[in-house]
């Protein structure tokens, strides 16, 4: 039976030992994501014959409980059979949540009683790094004014990497949100606003590429990501509605930025957009050149 523990900052080192698997660009399995994540998602980690479990609450119903696909040295026809194991030995009914749509047939295979479904609101938007750094072409018109409006606009901007000293100021801006002051949890938006703060306050702990856009000398947008193989994921982008374009020009300079010192970044994963409109329309907007779907494995009933 598996031994799980909960996901918080003291497991890094162990969760940044399986980044080489992490399977179809899928931002799930990123230590960032996974430790900003972990109590709102209920996340646990095991680690058998150099393979990650993770338990979660189920994408499709957060009151189910549910896992991860495992990755790592193990075949995945093995893993899933240590997590039958597991479950059996629980009496819980194996579940598997947030699976990458390139092993689904493989998990149906494995798993051949479970009813499969598309997680719609949990898809990655997954972009060209070269096109969010340059803004160019027909597609992406929209986004390429608002950032030559912002620059026309606001002449005296700046960005930068953002550094220690700048943490005090980067917290005061991203409690911008007062319905969530006194409401940590209750919401989604809520348990973010808390949860970008504490990233922010851990980055000394655990350092992450993250930017700073100011305008007449005040924040106006704070972004950050983590960079894995070909690929940078962006877990936090905030941008004061204050000033137009500040999202289009924080997202153009943080990509270029990295390009500048990491070359072999072809990607960039802004994350799903969980079934929100607006959000929805304002990465459509990006024109990605992926959507990487995930599914839900639900057993059958007994």
């Amino acid at each position: 039976m598996l031994t799980l523990k909960p996901i918080t900052i003291d497991a890094l080192h162990e969760l940044q030992q399986f980044t080489q698997y992490i399977p179809a660009r899928s931002c799930d399995y990123t230590p960032g994501n996974l430790i900003m994540w972990a109590r709102f998602m209920n996340y646990r980690y095991a680690i058998e014959q150099q393979t990650l479990f993770i338990a979660a609450k189920s994408q499709a119903d957060p009151k189910e409980a549910a896992f991860l696909m495992p990755i790592g040295s193990l075949p995945l026809a093995s893993s899933i059979k240590l997590l039958k194991e597991h479950c059996a030995a629980t009496g819980e009914a194996l579940r598997l949540t947030a699976v990458p749509a390139p092993y689904k047939e493989q998990i149906e295979t494995l798993l051949p009683h479970h009813t499969t479904a598309s997680l719609e609101d949990w898809s990655d938007y997954i972009y060209s790094a070269q096109s969010l750094a340059t803004l160019k072409g027909k597609a992406l018109n929209k986004k390429r004014n608002r950032y030559n409006k912002f620059l026309a606009e606001n002449p005296n901007h700046s960005f930068r990497r953002f550094t220690a000293d700048d943490t005090h100021e980067t917290l005061k801006f991203l409690m911008a949100d007062r319905d969530c002051q006194h409401n940590r949890e209750e919401t989604m938006r809520c348990y973010e606003q808390w949860q970008c703060m504490a990233t922010v306050r851990n980055l000394t702990r655990f350092p992450q590429p993250a930017g700073l856009l100011e305008v007449d000398g005040k924040i106006a947008a704070f972004t950050l990501g983590e960079i894995f193989g070909d690929t940078l994921y962006v877990h936090i982008e905030k941008a004061g509605r204050a000033v137009v374009g500040a999202g289009e020009a924080i997202n153009k300079m943080f990509v270029s930025d990295i390009l500048s010192q990491h070359p072999e970044v072809i990607y960039v994963n802004r994350e799903e957009d969980l079934g929100d409109p607006g959000l929805r329309q304002v990465k459509r907007a990006y024109n990605p050149v992926e959507m990487l779907h995930r599914n839900e494995f639900t057993p059958p009933e007994k």
